[in-house]
C-alpha cells in the first residue's frame, strides 16, 4: 500500500454525490458522527490482529500522549518525533486503499456539510489504541504534519485539520463505576467546548463510542478518554489525523 505526498483536492458534489447520514453535535465547534460499514470494521480488526501477531506494526506509545501500552501506527506520512526520541520511524502505510478512501471521503463530507472552503486534504498519521483496563488518554488536542511549508518554515507543525475516530471493539460492560452509576464515565470520550452552559455552547459533549461509530472533529477540540475497568476485554479504537489546506 503506497503513501501519497499529493494533496487530495475537494470532492465534487455537483454530480449527485451525497454524503451518508450523520449525527451532529456541538461543543462550540462541530462534531459529526458517521456510521462505518461493518465490513470495514471487520477488516480493520482482522488486519490489525494479523499485523500485531506478525510484529509488523510500530508501537507509538512512547511518542503519543495516551497512558496506553499498545498504540500501534498504521500510517505515517511526515516526520513524527519528540525531543527525547532516539529512534527514527520511516513513513509507512498499512491501511487498505479502499478503507483509506472511505475515511478521506468522510473528511470531505464534513467540510462540505459545514460549507468550508479549502484547497485539499492529506492524511498525516493513523494509529490504533488497544486500551486495557485502567488505561486512558489525558486531556489533549491534535496537530498535523511538519515539512509542509517552504523554508524557513519547513518545520512548522500543521495545525489545521480534522480527526477521524472509529470504534473497532467496544466492551458493552466498562466495569463498575466508583460513584454515580447514573452518570457513567468509564470508557467514554469527552469533548470540551468553550461555554459554561447550554444556551450558546455546552461545557462538554460526552460520547460512548460503539463499534462502527466514526467521529470527525477539528484538531483543536480538546478531549479526553476515560479509563474502563473491564479486565476481560480491550477498548479498541482507530484514530487518523488529516491535514486540511486552505
Amino acid at each position: 500500500m503506497s503513501i501519497s505526498s499529493e494533496i487530495e483536492r475537494p470532492k465534487s458534489y455537483d454530480d449527485g454525490h451525497t454524503h451518508p447520514n450523520y449525527v451532529r453535535m456541538e461543543t462550540g465547534q462541530t462534531l459529526l458522527v458517521f456510521e462505518t460499514p461493518q465490513d470495514i470494521v471487520l477488516i480493520m480488526n482482522k488486519l490489525y490482529e494479523k499485523y500485531v501477531s506478525e510484529g509488523m506494526l510500530y508501537n507509538m506509545n512512547n511518542r503519543l500522549l495516551g497512558k496506553i501500552s499498545t498504540e500501534h501506527s498504521l500510517y505515517q506520512n511526515s516526520p513524527f518525533y519528540r525531543d527525547d526520541d532516539t529512534e527514527e520511524v520511516e513513513d509507512h502505510n498499512f491501511l487498505p486503499d479502499n478503507i483509506h478512501q472511505w475515511i478521506r471521503d468522510r473528511i470531505h463530507d464534513y467540510l462540505h456539510i459545514l460549507r468550508i472552503k479549502y484547497l485539499g486534504i492529506k492524511t498525516n498519521s493513523s494509529w490504533i489504541n488497544d486500551m486495557k483496563a485502567g488505561e486512558y488518554s489525558p486531556v489533549h488536542n491534535h496537530n498535523g504534519g511538519v515539512g509542509t511549508l517552504k523554508p524557513p518554515l519547513e518545520n512548522v507543525v500543521h495545525r489545521i485539520g480534522l480527526i477521524g475516530l472509529m470504534g473497532l471493539k467496544i466492551p458493552e460492560d466498562m466495569g463498575k463505576e466508583i460513584t454515580r452509576e447514573d452518570n457513567p464515565r468509564n470508557g467514554f470520550t469527552e469533548f470540551f467546548g468553550g461555554g459554561h452552559g447550554k444556551m450558546f455552547a455546552p461545557f462538554s459533549t460526552l460520547i460512548k463510542l460503539h463499534e462502527g461509530a466514526f467521529v470527525v472533529h477539528p484538531y483543536d477540540v480538546i478531549h479526553t478518554v476515560y479509563p474502563h475497568f473491564n479486565e476481560n476485554e480491550n477498548r479498541r479504537t482507530f484514530t487518523t489525523n488529516i491535514d486540511v489546506y486552505y
